[in-house]
């Protein structure tokens, strides 16, 4: 496994040791993260993945950190008996019974009678308030899911921007050219740090050239000249100052805070 892509393996480690910080001891976080990461090393290893590309299919498979610390509580939340689970009967202690008989047994056994026939017991259904929760419930749970995954992206930016310099300052140069017009022409530079990059992917560069390509020639298009005759110098030329930078400089912006989400989970 090369250098960058062990660095990735201790970055999402990380990660999930940020997840699990509050929600698991700090003696069972600890074991936990050394298993998390000896079962990806594993991984890795099976599908003999060296490259950071590898790797990051390797860890995608994990999924994001927040869900396998969810996972991990989900597991041992199952894994503790319920007090209240059928079958379980508290046990006296010696010299408790005190000459209780076989009717006292009897009515301590019918204090969870079974039900009368063997039909099947229902769950409410969704909409109404139950062991689930209902849809209220799910929703809260998806929005809370949600704003920590925001949360995450925002906590893993500074480290990000450490960690990929380069790319950080191509993502700077879309950024700097949405927001003024002058600087439109540092688009260009920045897509050539985009495209000679080895750390984004195939899509990432797709989003980062080929759409602010495709906006300034769909601005162009629509450029009106109100001139009959006119050379087609000028139609290029104008249409690309008036109306093609425009499209430029949206497409960037887009561009730019995709490639900033994406540059917090590489």
């Amino acid at each position: 496994m090369t250098e960058q892509a062990a660095q990735l393996v201790l970055h999402y480690v990380s990660r999930v040791a940020d997840a699990a910080y509050g929600a698991v001891p700090a003696r069972r976080r600890a074991a936990y993260l050394a298993d998390l990461r000896a079962r990806i090393e594993r991984a890795c290893a099976t599908v003999g993945a060296e490259s950071p590309d590898d790797v990051r299919r390797v860890l995608r498979g994990f999924g994001r950190p927040a869900e396998v610390v969810t996972r991990e509580l989900a597991a041992e939340i199952g894994d503790r008996p319920d007090p209240g689970a059928p079958g379980v009967t508290p046990v006296a202690a010696d010299g408790a019974d005190d000459g209780a008989g076989p009717a006292d047994a009897e009515a301590r056994a019918g204090a969870a009678p079974a039900p009368a026939d063997n039909r099947p017991v229902r769950a409410p259904p969704p909409w109404r308030s139950g062991t689930g929760g209902g849809v209220r419930a799910r929703s809260r749970a998806a929005a809370g899911a949600a704003q920590a995954r925001r949360g995450d992206a925002l906590a893993a930016l500074p480290a990000a921007l450490r960690r990929h310099p380069g790319e950080a300052l191509g993502v700077g140069l879309y950024l700097a050219a949405a927001a003024a017009g002058v600087l439109a022409g540092g688009w260009l530079i920045g897509a050539a740090v985009v495209a000679l990059s080895r750390v984004w992917t195939g899509l990432d560069k797709a989003v980062g050239v080929g759409v602010p390509v495709l906006a300034t020639l769909v601005g162009m298009a629509v450029w009106e000249s109100g001139v009959e005759h006119i050379y087609v110098d000028q139609v290029i030329w104008e249409s690309l100052t008036e109306t093609g930078v425009v499209g430029l400089r949206l497409a960037a912006l887009a561009a730019g805070l995709y490639l900033v989400l994406r540059l917090t989970r590489l």
